[in-house]
């Protein structure tokens, strides 16, 4: 069985895609078949991406090339905007990122491409604007909506993860999908998950009893049990005591991701939670970590089918 990886613009796969393969996979990627393509026509590869955009057949050669490589090849990580449409029997990944992040890569460079912004709130607004213009291509040419995280097996986000993390938790739920396909499962960072309650209300409810019965395990980054979160302006929230002191729990054992069974977003959901102040959040962030940020994260990703 293969594995598909794409993802929101600045995700990083490229990087993701580089630790699974010192993990003995094979990786293939879209630009490495282009190259071939272009080999065969006898064309630089700027001659093919020019003929590309006037010849849809070429495209079609990419897409019909990566189906045949799906059937040949076995322990292989796709790396490519649409291999989880065309490599058939995958275990379909997309990489989520939020919007602020992505633009930090870029514009630092990490993750820059061909693209250079003269600040970052350009950057945020030239990947937002690629999105939309692919997600209308992609629906147009194939009939598809590549930012339906129902589309894949495993969503999981980036934006505080390093490549080699989320390497670790993508190779953990191929074997477990091997054993077992499940739904599309949903996993977030754990320390961005949005606190609604005052850390000191937590403290007075014995926090640290809590905390004792999340289990450190070196080798799962994920929490123990998953999460029900509210999505409002942009964070997910965590709007339960429970959930909070699962949260806090699972970060002080270690943890990187947190699977989410639910995402409300619903207005009576949303009226209940409670925004705090930043000096709140801050609190959160210097005693376990979490994310402190107040501006608007945002992501490209749809959920509304999912839960």
């Amino acid at each position: 069985m293969n594995i598909t990886i794409t993802g929101n613009l600045g995700s990083g796969k490229s990087s993701v895609c580089k630790e699974l393969q010192k993990s003995g996979f094979t990786i293939i990627s879209a630009g490495d078949i282009f190259r071939e393509i272009a080999a065969e026509k006898g064309m630089t590869v700027l001659e093919l991406n020019e003929a590309a955009k006037k010849d849809r057949s070429i495209d079609d050669l990419l897409d019909q090339r990566s189906t045949k490589l799906g059937k040949e090849m076995d322990h292989t990580v796709f790396d490519s905007r649409l291999a989880w449409h065309f490599v058939d029997n995958s275990f379909k990944v997309f990489l989520l990122v939020d919007t602020q992040e992505a633009a930090r890569r870029v514009f630092d460079g990490a993750d820059r491409g061909a693209e250079s912004y003269q600040d970052m709130e350009k950057a945020r607004a030239g990947l937002e604007e690629r999105a939309r213009l692919e997600q209308e291509r992609f629906r147009m040419l194939y009939g598809i909506d590549y930012y339906d995280v129902c589309n894949y097996d495993l969503v999981i986000e980036s934006s505080c993860a390093s490549p080699y993390q989320i390497a670790q938790e993508i190779q953990r739920n191929f074997e477990l999908y091997q054993q077992q396909p499940f739904p599309t499962k949903v996993e977030l960072n754990l320390r961005r998950l949005h606190p609604s309650v005052p850390l000191a209300d937590l403290e007075k409810r014995g926090l640290d009893t809590q905390m004792r019965q999340e289990p450190e395990s070196g080798q799962t980054l994920c929490a123990a049990e998953s999460f029900s979160v509210t999505r409002k302006g942009g964070y997910f929230y965590l709007s339960e005591d429970a959930e909070h002191e699962r949260a806090i729990a699972a970060a002080a054992a270690g943890k990187v991701f947190a699977q989410v069974r639910e995402i409300r977003a619903d207005e009576k959901a949303q009226k209940q939670i409670r925004e705090l102040p930043q000096s709140e959040a801050e609190k959160y962030a210097q005693a376990y970590g979490f994310d402190e940020r107040v501006r608007e994260p945002g992501y490209m990703a749809d959920f509304s089918r999912i839960f």
